[in-house]
């Protein structure tokens, strides 16, 4: 295990996936940001209110977080408090190569994404049965005996299998309480389905019937980002994610709405600090 602080900037994950056990015993300020992987965090402790996506989750001990890839998201923390908590970062062409027809191991994701709640709250004995296995995989890591990364990697597919079961046996446990603006949701809803269409302020202030002063406030107050960069960011990751399953780049900026090419390759540059051609 890595005892780090985690980062908070946009990241790509080289390896299949990692665990960080983390305690920050003076939490300071984190920056909204997002990664080209999933993140699955478990709360331990600390006074944390964690956003994701324009909704905010007050958690409780032994919470999990199901971050897809591309969300934005950030917590923040009473400097008072010691955060701790295990975090996974787990490449999604990992879920899938390990995946079988009607067994994703990325369901939890999806279904996080279906039930609008990015927060599991486990039934005690469901909790501690996962979190025993969490452990394991913990005192695995430094295992220089016979086959010890396959045993951490058995390990960690056990996990992904038993996560997985709680959530088709008890949808019930995604948490359902976050604070959120109703209309900010509506509209990050929005953005993310129709990335290809028009997205402008004056189009946007239109549709939901907000002045453009308005909406952009209340939108960078709810995401931590002005909505002029946050389409942008989404734009790039559909891009990007277009050219590795094999579309064109030319083809993957038309789809994701941008009206010329040198802006896109500008853009993508900009924010992913390579070229489109080098996506891989």
């Amino acid at each position: 295990m890595e005892t780090v602080r985690e980062g908070v900037k946009s990241g790509y994950l080289k390896e299949k996936f990692r665990l960080f056990h983390l305690k920050d015993n003076r939490p300071g300020e984190y920056e909204y940001h997002y990664h080209d992987f999933h993140k699955l965090i478990w709360f331990i402790s600390g006074r944390v209110e964690y956003h994701i996506e324009g909704k905010s989750y007050r958690l409780e001990p032994h919470d999990i977080l199901l971050v897809n890839k591309g969300e934005i998201h950030k917590p923040s923390v009473d400097p008072g408090t010691v955060y701790e908590r295990y975090v996974f970062y787990i490449s999604g062409e990992y879920l899938e190569e390990h995946s079988e027809p009607g067994s994703s191991l990325e369901l939890c994701f999806c279904m996080a994404a279906r039930e609008h709640s990015s927060v599991l709250r486990l039934p005690p004995a469901m909790s501690r049965t996962l979190f025993e296995t969490v452990r394991l995989l913990e005192s695995s890591e430094n295992d220089e005996g016979y086959a010890g990364n396959m045993y951490s990697r058995i390990l960690f597919l056990k996990l992904l299998i038993e996560l997985n079961r709680c959530c088709i046996q008890s949808p019930e446990v995604f948490h359902n309480t976050a604070r959120y603006d109703k209309k900010v949701v509506e509209i990050i809803h929005y953005i993310n389905e129709n990335l290809s269409e028009e997205l402008s302020i004056e189009a946007m202030s239109s549709r939901f019937y907000l002045s453009p002063y308005h909406l952009m406030r209340k939108f960078t107050a709810e995401t931590g980002y002005s909505m002029h960069q946050y389409i942008l960011e989404k734009r790039i990751q559909a891009a990007r994610a277009l050219i590795l399953a094999g579309e064109s780049a030319t083809v993957a900026s038309a789809e994701c709405g941008f009206k010329d090419y040198s802006t896109f390759s500008r853009a993508y540059r900009k924010i992913l600090g390579r070229l489109p051609s080098q996506a891989y």
